[in-house]
């Protein structure tokens, strides 16, 4: 998008609590290594799908195995972060709040977000919902992917289905991602925070209140 983290107008911190850590180095990786896999992805697809781009950069079996290599690797970042037992701590904690769905999530999704007796946790139910439809897709799409790639073992039929359901869930997958970033460049400070894993409890204290109410009692025990 051509825009660098330093040149967003990031909110000021707050001089009283400064900034506060929200993902750690191995949540980072694994987003950052994720949204890779998934570009490539995505990238690769476009030529396959659109006669012009296919006649404009050629090269259709390589595009073919770099797309489903890149499918493949999609769940490695993920499944590798949780299988550490050193270094994946606080990414199978975080997991457990975005997979822990209460009262509060469903009043946000009724004002989507809007409720201002709203007091979101760490993550709020769009991120929550966000984050399972993802992982739902990226789960789909290998299956799928499998049986269109692979495809000697299986029938017709299942081939036609899973080639329906890749292009369809291929779409979604789009317009998710494009609101995924619409969003990050609306809340400049979630970007910070998948870059340097930091937010000011400022921005904390407003999107995510409970979340710091829970800091707050663990540094007082």
């Amino acid at each position: 998008m051509g825009l660098a983290v330093s040149e967003l107008e990031l909110p000021p911190e707050d001089s009283l609590g400064g900034l506060i850590p929200r993902f750690d180095l191995t949540e980072r990786l694994v987003h950052w290594l994720t949204a890779l896999f998934m570009f490539t992805c995505i990238a690769t697809a476009l030529p396959l799908y659109i006669p012009p781009f296919a006649q404009l950069i050629g090269r259709r079996e390589l595009l073919v195995v770099i797309h489903v290599y890149s499918g493949i690797l999609l769940v490695v970042p993920t499944l590798a972060g949780v299988a550490s037992k050193r270094w994946g701590s606080q990414l199978r904690d975080d997991l457990k709040k975005i997979n822990r769905w209460d009262g509060e999530d469903s009043m946000w999704f009724k004002s989507w977000g809007r409720d201002p007796l709203l007091l979101p946790g760490k993550f709020n139910a769009g991120q929550k919902a966000n984050s399972a439809f993802i992982a739902g897709a990226i789960l789909v799409m290998l299956m799928t992917g499998v049986v269109m790639h692979w495809f000697g073992p299986f029938p017709v039929s299942w081939r036609t289905g899973a080639t329906f359901i890749h292009d369809l869930l291929a779409y979604m997958i789009v317009v998710v991602i494009v609101g995924h970033i619409g969003y990050a460049i609306r809340y400049p400070a979630t970007i910070r925070a998948i870059v340097s894993g930091k937010v000011s409890r400022r921005w904390a204290s407003e999107h995510a209140p409970a979340w710091v109410g829970e800091l707050d009692r663990s540094d007082q025990n």
